[in-house]
């Protein structure tokens, strides 16, 4: 695989107003700017230029968000909804886990406000000679502002090369962090949206499953959470690093799930997906991917065969998982020279809510 060392790019500074061109005010993405067009209609790869890999540097770099470090309770937690006129606080979904559970104390750190794109997956795999991932007959997700479906070692890989190009220690989040981002710092909240509540979220699935096919939407295409955290409850869900969670507790398993050996390897997803009923797309929400082996998959698939490279006989796959990176450096922006700080947290965070009846 090739590789892009930071080093490298050093004679390309001038290069870094190519970015923002690209941005509107509030400093988003200009999908039909950066991506012509509407960003749907003839979409090809990007080449692996130099200057394409220094826009993508420097955007990613601008979109880590640093998270301060601090305690929370791990797992499904009470959150405020309204019952028969009165708020109280009730666990609405996800794995039933101890009340009295200690709270665990996490560092500081940073993870993207979005999920990776094919635009940027795309870059990736030409930068590292790999086949592009084949296209989706149905929707838009292989179309390049869309958020990428990707496989686990595709993820983990896609965070390595950002380390590679950056100078910094990029890398899928542990669960622990991608919880505490989505919750906004730890608040007991179970939907990483603007509020707490899945308002937008309902809206979402009535689209997505009444009006057109199953397909994500653009990563900025609602609000953020307070702190500035995009579709981490709804679009794809996202790989951790982690092999396995127990899951009544939501703990770790160091070695795999114990209880039953099948288990023992697969590799954890954390939140929901776009195709999943609003209530249910709890932040609370994850699963696990077992082996995926590539004689039995290419016979039946053989479109697939991208996903083995370069050289797999074994990967982790899910339905609609894509993945956004961390870094783990403890320095606020003003020391670090890269990133942004969090939103601020609004008084009235999180807002109590009616439960959605289950569809």
């Amino acid at each position: 695989m090739k590789k892009w060392v930071w080093g490298a790019l050093t004679g390309v500074v001038a290069c870094a107003a190519a970015v923002t061109w690209a941005l509107d005010s509030d400093g988003m993405i200009d999908v039909e700017k950066f991506f012509g067009g509407d960003g749907l209609k003839g979409y090809s790869a990007p080449r692996a230029s130099t200057r394409n890999i220094e826009d993508l540097r420097q955007r990613v770099l601008g979109d880590m968000v640093y998270i301060p470090g601090g305690s929370f309770k791990l797992g499904n937690v009470p959150v405020p909804v309204m019952l028969d006129g009165e708020v109280r606080n009730e666990l609405i979904y996800g794995p039933v886990v101890d009340a009295d559970r200690a709270p665990i104390s996490i560092g500081s750190y940073y993870i993207s406000r979005f999920e990776v794109t094919n635009y940027d997956f795309d870059l990736y795999a030409a930068a590292n000679d790999l086949s592009l991932r084949p296209d989706v007959p149905n929707g838009h997700e292989r179309q390049g502002p869309y958020p990428a479906n990707i496989a686990y070692h595709q993820a983990t890989g896609f965070c390595e090369w950002l380390s590679e190009i950056t100078g910094h220690p990029f890398n899928l989040p542990t669960q622990e962090q991608w919880e505490y981002a989505a919750r906004s710092g730890g608040h007991d909240v179970a939907y990483a949206t603007q509020d707490g509540t899945y308002d937008y979220l309902a809206k979402l699935y009535h689209e997505t499953l009444n009006d057109q096919p199953h397909t994500s939407h653009l990563p900025d295409a609602y609000p953020p959470n307070p702190i500035g955290l995009y579709a981490m409850s709804s679009n794809l869900s996202e790989w951790v690093l982690e092999s396995w969670a127990d899951p009544e507790s939501g703990a770790v398993f160091e070695n795999g799930f114990e209880g039953d050996p099948a288990l023992r390897h697969r590799r954890v997803w954390r939140g929901s997906y776009h195709g999943a009923q609003a209530s249910l797309n709890s932040l609370f929400m994850y699963g696990a991917a077992g082996q995926l082996h590539r004689e039995d998959m290419l016979q039946y698939f053989p479109s697939k065969a991208p996903y083995f490279e370069p050289d797999l006989d074994v990967i982790y796959d899910g339905f609609s998982v894509g993945a956004r990176c961390v870094v783990n450096i403890a320095d606020a922006p003003d020391k670090s020279g890269f990133g942004r700080p969090p939103g601020a947290i609004p008084d009235d965070f999180p807002k109590a809510f009616e439960p959605l009846k289950r569809r």
